[in-house]
Order: structure tokens, then sequence, then C-alpha cells
């Protein structure tokens, strides 16, 4: 399968559904996927970084050697489609972060997080993804919570105030256990 030929074919949940199972499948069409998420003209990468989302919920390992590009990938800037930024936000809910890489990792969901003109699932996969990764580290906790509420006061979205309902009680328990009283 061509991926490229593919992705610009039909633009479809079912479509994308198919090609996130057929990379999943082939590894081969993981690095397809990836070169045309980097490289790939602006249409194809927004298309690609859809696609690539699954996959980095459905085998979040194999995404672990790409993470230096993927983070390099998420960071804002004026002319990137805002596709790109919540794919890698999106599957960092879900990779395995190497310690070496769970900085940049934490501070780019952070900044995605407290970012007001971000689109909302791009915040609300930001959120989870900076939890997730302030879990093994509780003394971050009370940085995401801090992030969460101011977020929570600049938004009327149900997707972050359902998030932040989900995330905000096991945060709180982690600064509890660091910061007691």
């Amino acid at each position: 399968m061509n991926l490229r030929t593919e992705l610009l074919r039909e633009h479809s949940a079912r479509q994308t559904q198919r090609l996130a199972e057929y990379a999943c499948a082939h590894p081969t069409a993981l690095a397809e996927l990836l070169q045309l998420f980097w490289y790939g003209a602006e249409r194809e990468r927004q298309l690609a970084a859809d696609v690539l989302g699954w996959v980095g919920e459905r085998r979040p390992k194999w995404l672990v050697p790409h993470l230096p590009g993927l983070l390099a990938a998420a960071q804002p800037s004026p002319e990137q489609h805002p596709a790109i930024r919540r794919a890698v936000a999106r599957a960092l809910q879900f990779v395995p972060v190497p310690e070496e890489w769970q900085a940049l990792a934490f501070d780019t969901c952070l900044g995605l997080l407290r970012a007001p003109r971000e689109p909302v699932a791009i915040r609300a996969y930001a959120l989870t993804a900076a939890a997730r990764l302030a879990g093994p580290y509780p003394e971050l906790a009370a940085e995401v919570v801090a992030a969460i509420e101011t977020a929570l006061n600049s938004t009327a979205s149900a997707a972050l105030r359902s998030r932040a309902a989900r995330e905000l009680p096991k945060l709180r328990n982690l600064v509890r256990e660091v910061l007691p009283g």
C-alpha cells in the first residue's frame, strides 16, 4: 500500500482507522508514515498526523525511538497545522517516555496545556499526558494542578473540564503525599 496515495485519496474517519491499522501491522508502513509526518507537503503532514495519533495509542512502544523528532514537531510555530501538535499530544498520553526525554515531554505538554489559543483537543490530550508524566515525580504534580486550574478559568470546554475532573484527584493526592498540609 502506498500511504501517501491513500492519505490523499480520502479523508474520513474510516480511512484514518484503516491506515492506522495498516501502519500498526506493518513496521515499514510506520516508517513511511513518519516520513510523511515530518517531511511531507502540508496536507500530507496534517493527514499523517491524524493516523499517527491513532498509532500512538495502539502501538505506543513503536514511537519511543522517534520521540526526539515527535517532540521537536510538537513545538508551536505559526506555520504549523494544529494537527501536528494534536497527534503528538495524543501519542504522549500512551508512549512510555524514557527518562532522558521526560523533561522535554513534560514541558511540551505543560506549554500546550497553558496556551489558551491552542485548540481544546490539544489541551485535553496535553493535560492527560502531563498528568501521566508527573506521576513518577510527585513534586511536578503541583505544577500540573496549577496549570489545569488556570486552563479551566480560561475556557468553558466540556472536554477540558472532563479531563480535569478525571486527573485532578490523582494529582492532588500526589501533592498531598509530597507536601503534607
